[in-house]
Formats: structure tokens, C-alpha cells, sequence
């Protein structure tokens, strides 16, 4: 099995990410702006959310990314439909930010780490590479990266929108994909040297 190098990686993968993480808050962002309407802002970003996770089923990809995220957005979509707030609706991606994060080190900590599954996603790991021993630590140690990269963007991002405001806060949220794409790629370098596939 080939592993593809980062940089293909995310020319083939990078898109649907950016898609998967971006695409519901922006759709959100750009109806609020333009209709002041926070629960339209909230319809809008939830069928965004739900139409890219139809998106990777009819391409024949799982979509664990979209599933991931289109469970966050039904969490946001309820508290931004209750308290009719676009800052209530947006600061709960930083809060799951925090939860995501301890969750993937979590799953270090009970010797499942979250980064071989989301792998897969990826690339096609095999059953044999899965049950090696480096396998689990190369990815143990990745998935301890990723655990603590969610959880220091997502205290970055609470403070901005806390801070500086909800304009600030998408940019934000930009940003962090495109971390995110950063963090793929320099993983998917150091899995290939540190496993050799």
C-alpha cells in the first residue's frame, strides 16, 4: 500500500475538507448578514451541512468528516433556534472544539487513537498495518497532536468571538481549517517515514 505524499493529499482531499468544515458556518454567516434572521442563518447552515454529507455519500465516500460535522451543526442549529443568537449559534463550535479535542486524547489514553480511523477516510489502511505496533504508536502520536491542536484553536477561537465579534470569528474559523490542512499534511509525511509504507 502507497500512502500519497502531503501535498497531493490535500490537493485531493483539501477541497472536501475545506467544503466539510467551512461550508455550514459561511452559509450561516452570509444568510444572518444579509437577512439579520438568525433562525433562516441556522436553516440555511444545517441543509449546507446536510447536503455535503449527501455530497460524499453519492461519491461512494463515507463522510466521516461531514457526519462529524453535520452532528455539530444540528447541536448549534438547536441552541441558535432557542436563544436566536448568532454568537450563541457560533461559539458552540469552539465549545465542541474543546470536547473534540479532549475526545481524541481520550482515545489515546485508551490506546484507540481517533487518527487511524479518520485515516481511512483518507487512504486505505490495511488490516494487517492496523494491528502492528507501529502503527498504533505512529497514530497514537498523531492523534495526540490533532487533540491538542482542537483544543488550543478552539480556545483561539472563543476568545476572538468573544472578543472581537462574530466577522472575526469566520475568519477565524478559515483559518483553522487551513490549520487543520497543515496538520494533514505534516502527519501524513511523518506517518509515511515513521511506518514506511
Amino acid at each position: 500500500m502507497e500512502i500519497p505524499e502531503g501535498s497531493a493529499l490535500i490537493r485531493s482531499v483539501g477541497p472536501r475538507l475545506l467544503l466539510d468544515i467551512l461550508a455550514p458556518p459561511v452559509a450561516f454567516y452570509g444568510v444572518w448578514k444579509v437577512t439579520d434572521n438568525v433562525l433562516l442563518g441556522v436553516i440555511v447552515g444545517t441543509l449546507v451541512s446536510v447536503a455535503v454529507l449527501v455530497y460524499e455519500r453519492m461519491h461512494g465516500r463515507p463522510g466521516l468528516i461531514a457526519q462529524v460535522v453535520l452532528g455539530f451543526v444540528l447541536v448549534q442549529a438547536i441552541v441558535g433556534v432557542v436563544t436566536d443568537s448568532a454568537t450563541a449559534y457560533l461559539v458552540q463550535p469552539a465549545l465542541l472544539g474543546v470536547l473534540n479535542g479532549a475526545f481524541w486524547l481520550g482515545s489515546v489514553a485508551m490506546g484507540r487513537p481517533l487518527a487511524g480511523t479518520f485515516a481511512r477516510e483518507i487512504f486505505p489502511v490495511d488490516e494487517e498495518m492496523r494491528a502492528s505496533e507501529d502503527y498504533r504508536a505512529v497514530f497514537g502520536r498523531v492523534t495526540l497532536w490533532f487533540g491538542i491542536f482542537f483544543i488550543v484553536f478552539a480556545a483561539v477561537q472563543l476568545a476572538v468571538l468573544l472578543i472581537v465579534g462574530v466577522g472575526a470569528f469566520v475568519a477565524t474559523r478559515v483559518c483553522d481549517a487551513i490549520g487543520i490542512l497543515a496538520m494533514i499534511a505534516y502527519c501524513v509525511r511523518y506517518i509515511t517515514s515513521r511506518i514506511g509504507v
